[in-house]
């Protein structure tokens, strides 16, 4: 990592040996004399400390060195120091080029955050434009086009919303709060949320939950499960079903955001966790997949898509995260009582369906 001047470093620590040595001996000589001249011992001691002041300023020149380079540093050099004054500061400059590589990725990330968001704002906001322009010119028809600006306008603000969300997911990883989270409440919770969305379309949800808790982190769960949830709302159709599972495996515990809006093309499953990728037909802005997937790794958990197959044919799609269990741990951690567990996977039952 370092270049470590190794002559200066053992010239420090020679000086350190040296210095100690000299003042051991001035102290024992200065003790002996004053016992029988205290004015002798006065002058020795004036006499020795000059050069004493000087080893000392000799012995933390490295250290000096290390404070002039950092102390001369501007706000936004991130890159890592190459050279170690002395074997003694390689901590110090070893912990200096940590905080540095992080200052570093936060950057970047900022960077391509504001990259993201201004080529993804662009093209909606001069849908808009041109739209306005089409109307108050009177070329377009304000009946037809108004419509069509409203969908534009819901684009860009789903589109915003979800950046500022992405924005917040990436700052809560890097501080995560962890904490027991009761799953059952706080499924709960983010279902009455949404809850004037569910009756505009006038969704059948059911909330299959056992009474686990969880060491996560709330925020970061919950905001998980709203993008899910979001996602099975506007993929279904009015009047259709879909739910929400969270349950025990034997090693692992499992949450399950299930729907009734079909599936999906098993040769863009996989892309869909990528940022700004959608299914096709689909109306997203394709961040919410992305902003799951983050979330799921950030909490050493998988998040998986299955196709639901009832009957042969695929009747909806089983958006799966599984958190692992350590070995011999119970997910519950407090008083609430385990139930007994099926030991299989929901997204692979064939005939499993809402009541």
């Amino acid at each position: 990592m370092t270049q470590t001047n190794g002559k200066a470093a053992q010239s420090m620590r020679k000086q350190l040996w040296l210095m100690f040595v000299i003042c051991t001996g001035m102290g024992g000589a200065i003790g002996a004399i004053g016992s029988t001249t205290p004015w002798l011992a006065v002058c020795v001691a004036l006499a020795g400390a000059p050069a004493l002041w000087w080893l000392a300023g000799h012995c933390l020149r490295p250290l000096q060195e290390l404070t002039t380079t950092v102390a001369s540093r501007q706000p936004q050099e991130t890159t890592p120091l190459r050279h170690t004054p002395a074997v003694e500061l390689e901590p110090i400059v070893r912990a200096l080029n940590v905080q540095w590589q992080q200052q570093r990725d936060a950057l970047e990330q900022q960077q391509r955050f504001i990259a993201e968001a201004s080529h993804q704002l662009r093209t909606p906001l001069a849908v808009l434009k041109t739209q306005v322009q089409g109307v108050t010119s009177g070329e377009l028809p304000a009946t037809d086009t108004l419509p069509k600006m409203l969908r534009t306008l819901d684009r860009a603000t789903d589109l915003a919303n979800q950046l500022l969300s992405q924005a917040k997911v990436e700052q809560k990883v890097r501080h995560a709060q962890w904490s027991l989270v009761d799953m059952h409440q706080l499924a709960s919770e983010v279902l009455v949320e949404f809850a004037p969305l569910i009756a505009r379309k006038r969704l059948e949800v059911s909330l299959d939950a056992e009474p686990v808790r969880l060491k996560s982190d709330s925020w970061l769960i919950g905001e998980l499960l709203r993008n899910l949830l979001a996602n099975a709302i506007r993929q279904s159709a009015a009047g259709a079903s879909l739910g929400v599972v969270i349950r025990q495996l034997p090693d692992e515990m499992e949450l399950l955001v299930w729907d009734n809006a079909g599936g999906l093309d098993e040769a863009v499953r996989e892309r869909l966790f990528q940022p700004f990728e959608s299914a096709s037909g689909g109306t997203g802005v394709g961040l919410g997949l992305s902003i799951c997937k983050q979330i799921a790794v950030s909490m050493h958990a998988t998040l998986d898509l299955y196709n639901r197959i009832q009957q042969g044919a695929v009747v909806g799609v089983d958006a799966v995260v599984r958190w692992p269990l350590p070995e011999h741990a119970s997910p519950q951690g407090s008083a609430i009582p385990a139930r007994s567990m099926p030991h299989v996977a929901l997204s692979e039952a064939t005939l499993r369906m809402p009541a």
